[in-house]
């Protein structure tokens, strides 16, 4: 059996065993998130060439860290409230991830506050805005990672709740990036750039991007690939644009990954390679990026690049 099945396999049996023990919340917590981290990296084998571990499995494996997030949530765990509403998210369930969150938020949990306000803004639900910014603002006493902090940016600059104010949500970011928040690095990246609340800067914003880059921020990642491959704001590096765009699009991001084909594909900055190309597009696919529009915008025939 290939180490990668046994390795998840090892995880679901690890996290059954303390779902029939009285174990404590921090237990499981933490074993769900080294099962979820796992995950993350199976659905990078296609990318590197690897073999799929059965579908079947990890059916299986993600069915038990949502039991696991359940339980320790249910036993007082803030934090997989969190991490079991971010899962209800990606699946779409918004209402159901905001009632997992709301009683978390109203404890002043910084993470908790920033993702139910997140669902609040995004769903529209205009009935709740009054609400999701009392959460951030009580969230902010302590808000070591800028979470919080960093969602009232967002809302300041949307004119969610509130009218917009571009001056004050720089000024909100830069308190979150100072505790190192990625995303609100991005976001000033974005103000500099534009000019939005302060003086155009193309230099500072060519700093901010790469600082959110190298905290994390997919977007910056890819941006910063882009910075390198057509020497906008950095000096033309085709190397550290191939580094950039696979960082990204490993991490999740699929305009890199189909960036990343159509340069196997055309040769922009690397050796034209078909067969690469073919698996960037395949990478993009299953991160649920649509490939095709970029690959025709350069001249390339999507069906004969099909993966």
């Amino acid at each position: 059996m290939p180490g990668r099945t046994l390795d998840a396999t090892a995880k679901r049996d690890e996290l059954r065993a303390l779902l029939t023990t009285a174990t404590d919340p921090a237990a499981l917590l933490d074993a769900a998130r080294k099962a979820a981290l796992a995950l993350e990296f199976r659905a990078t084998d296609a990318m590197i060439g690897l073999d799929p571990v059965a579908d079947d499995l990890l059916a299986e494996l993600r069915q038990t860290i949502d039991t696991a997030l359940a339980a320790a949530a249910e036993q007082g765990s803030h934090d997989a409230a969190c991490e079991l509403a971010v899962l209800r998210m990606r699946a779409r369930e918004h209402l159901a991830a905001l009632a997992l969150l709301e009683p978390v938020a109203r404890a002043h949990h910084p993470r908790a506050a920033a993702l139910a306000a997140q669902i609040v803004w995004r769903q529209g639900l205009a009935h709740r805005q009054a609400d999701a910014i009392a959460w951030l603002e009580a969230a902010r006493a302590a808000d070591p990672e800028g979470h919080a902090t960093y969602m009232l940016g967002l809302y300041a600059f949307n004119g969610t709740g509130r009218a917009v104010d571009f001056t004050t949500a720089g000024r909100l970011h830069e308190e979150a990036a100072a505790r190192g928040n990625a995303d609100a690095m991005f976001e000033l990246y974005i103000l500099s750039d534009q000019g939005l609340g302060r003086p155009a800067d193309p230099g500072a914003a060519v700093a901010w991007c790469q600082r959110a880059a190298e905290a994390g921020n997919l977007r910056a990642m890819g941006n910063l690939g882009g910075f390198y491959a057509t020497g906008r704001g950095l000096p033309r590096d085709p190397v550290q644009a191939l580094a950039w765009y696979e960082r990204a699009a490993k991490a999740g991001h699929g305009k890199s990954a189909a960036t990343l084909g159509v340069m196997y594909a055309t040769g922009d900055c690397v050796d034209t390679d078909p067969e690469r190309a073919r698996s960037w597009f395949a990478a993009a696919d299953a991160i649920g990026h649509d490939w095709r529009d970029l690959a025709d915008a350069v001249g390339l025939d999507p069906d004969d690049w099909e993966p």
